[in-house]
């Protein structure tokens, strides 16, 4: 039986904020994927997200139990803008999207790296 991930699913950074303060106390292996929106097709405006994205629900299969991914979609316009808080963020400092990062830890895959499945589940697996 494959492990149950608890998926987070936020629009913006005050949501992906909240989300983070809900659960980084928890006893949950904590991950953000930070990601391109998607149109009304599920299709990310990001091509690198689309190619990710099998990729990363691949590897969560075989994750640890109590992990947690808090996908935070990041619009167009919002990721374009050089001053946007993902950019800012002391914690995040995103330069690229995608972006997966285990919270409370300098560990993260960014751009091609999140197509990868070993690198995505050394992330995931690594204590």
């Amino acid at each position: 039986m494959a492990n149950v991930v608890k998926h987070v699913k936020v629009s913006g950074f005050t949501e992906y904020l909240r989300a983070v303060q809900q659960y980084k106390d928890s006893s949950l292996h904590l991950f953000t994927l930070f990601t391109g929106s998607l149109d009304a097709d599920g299709k990310s405006w990001c091509p690198d997200c689309n190619k990710a994205d099998p990729v990363i629900e691949e590897a969560l299969n075989s994750a640890p139990e109590c992990t947690c991914v808090i996908t935070a979609y990041i619009d167009r316009p919002t990721w374009k803008d050089m001053n946007n808080n993902f950019r800012k963020s002391q914690d995040i400092q995103l330069t690229s999207i995608p972006t997966l990062i285990k919270v409370g830890t300098e560990k993260r895959l960014e751009e091609g790296q999140c197509a990868k499945l070993s690198l995505v589940q050394m992330l995931l697996e690594d204590d």
